[in-house]
């Protein structure tokens, strides 16, 4: 009676639950988030690190698999459990809210949060070029942005993303209130092979518009630097601040693994393959597929960290 009290006492909080179901084979969760800046747990890093990826295993996060696979964190004294967010908007909030320890995201959702007083800080870098881009299929009959006017775009849900595809809808003399946006989360490629949306904005050139060229469906790739957005860092590695301050040692081990992870990533891309492959997604794809990902993203990587 005590368990089902508390239980139901649980249901009624202002707390999402969290999902730690574990893929047995990656250990990678799949994690339900809590709202932002929410807690008050101790400001010391745990013993075991739950880190959130900034969306499904890909080609770009691989890098932290990598290290887990290799034993890079267990060199330096840590044990790292990656996560997948629930939604691609999640991973600041989590981390903001003691959810997960570390996470990666893009560099303007972070400058974002901060602006609005997340609790967090930059460890480093991990992709440090933009790749996000707009895609459309080339026998749609759009030729340019212009075009998309009365169109459907799928993006998957980043606010950052749907500021910056206004800019460039305004830029292109598209008023955006006469393009659909529609959130997909993870299943952009779907909704643009199935025809649900006209173009995808928020993939990547090296992810999503690798695949869409291996399946033969000729895409049409405007990188956003094309489109007059700026530089930014696509993939960073956050903390809470109180916990960097406190614990600075952390990081820096945490930070140490991560570039072993890049240069194990560039020396073995049928592994990193293989860790993509035995991470949980929510559509299919093919190991030619990802292997051509991999190709595409490895240089990215920053070796630094």
């Amino acid at each position: 009676m005590i368990v089902t009290a508390a239980l139901l006492g649980g249901c009624g909080s202002d707390h999402e639950t969290v999902d730690d179901t574990i893929d047995a084979t990656t250990k990678t969760t799949a994690r339900e988030g809590r709202p932002s800046f929410a807690g008050e747990p101790s400001p010391t890093f745990p013993k075991e690190l739950h880190v959130s990826l900034d969306g499904q295993m890909n080609a770009a996060d691989i890098a932290l698999l990598m290290a887990v696979k290799k034993g890079y964190f267990d060199d330096v004294g840590l044990t790292v459990y990656p996560g997948i967010p629930v939604a691609p908007r999640r991973p600041v909030s989590y981390v903001a809210a003691y959810t997960d320890d570390i996470a990666l995201a893009q560099q303007p959702q972070v400058a974002m949060a901060k602006a609005k007083g997340a609790p967090i800080v930059t460890l480093g870098s991990l992709v440090r070029q933009p790749t996000d881009a707009m895609i459309w299929l080339k026998g749609s009959g759009i030729r340019t942005v212009a075009d998309l006017q009365g169109k459907t775009i799928a993006v998957p849900g980043i606010p950052y993303q749907e500021e910056l595809l206004k800019s460039i809808l305004e830029g292109a003399g598209v008023d955006p209130g006469e393009v659909e946006v529609k959130q997909a989360g993870y299943r952009l490629l779907p909704a643009l092979e199935n025809g649900k949306a006209d173009a995808i904005f928020g993939g990547s050139w090296n992810i999503e518009g690798v695949a869409l060229r291996e399946r033969g469906l000729r895409p049409v790739i405007k990188r956003v630097q094309q489109l007059g957005a700026p530089d930014y860092d696509e993939l960073v590695v956050i903390t809470r601040a109180n916990r960097a301050a406190r614990e600075p040692q952390v990081p820096r081990r945490f930070m140490a693994a991560l570039k072993r992870g890049v240069a194990a990533v560039k020396r073995y891309p049928r592994l990193a393959v293989e860790l993509i492959e035995s991470s949980p997604h929510e559509y299919e794809i093919t190991t030619r597929e990802t292997m051509s990902q991999v190709r595409a993203t490895a240089p990215l990587l920053f070796p630094e960290g």
